[in-house]
């Protein structure tokens, strides 16, 4: 399995609460350390204070969606990758994401199972020309102590 040196550090922005949880408690739970939010504005915060590798991002929402976030990080020069994580995963999606930075679509129903293994194969591959970037392999181990999950907002 694909496991970066240090844990994987993902961002997480999605208006449906109960799937912001169960899925910051599942990547929480193979050691992926997760922030998540509903709230663009706290996402930037977010995203402009803490060492964040990748975000996860539903792309249907109501006061921004993914595509939109997409157009507010460049215009904030946050060059962090992006994998949308949607119900809605459709080609109209597909080619507007194309000018930014997004490793993949994966389906919220389809790929909930997998979810943190494609995450960690996403940003291995997305990075496997960078010798920054450490890739191993590695097992899935939760850390020792895994803190509550953060409550959205």
């Amino acid at each position: 399995m694909i496991e970066t040196a240090a844990p994987l550090r993902i961002l997480y922005i999605d208006d449906d609460e109960m799937a912001l949880t169960l899925t910051q408690l599942q990547l929480l739970q193979v050691g992926i350390q997760t922030e998540a939010t509903t709230d663009a504005l706290e996402a930037v915060s977010i995203l402009s204070t803490q060492p964040i590798d990748l975000i996860l991002l539903d792309s249907v929402m109501p006061t921004i969606d993914g595509v939109e976030f997409l157009h507010l990080m460049k215009s904030l020069n946050l060059p962090h990758p992006v994998v949308f994580f949607s119900g809605y995963v459709v080609e109209e999606l597909k080619e507007a994401a194309r000018p930014f930075r997004v490793l993949g679509f994966l389906d919220k129903q389809k790929d909930r199972f997998t979810l943190p293994q494609r995450l960690k194969e996403l940003y291995a591959e997305a990075n496997s020309d960078r010798p920054d970037v450490n890739v191993t392999s590695a097992q899935l181990n939760p850390p020792s102590s895994l803190g509550a999950p953060r409550g959205a907002s």
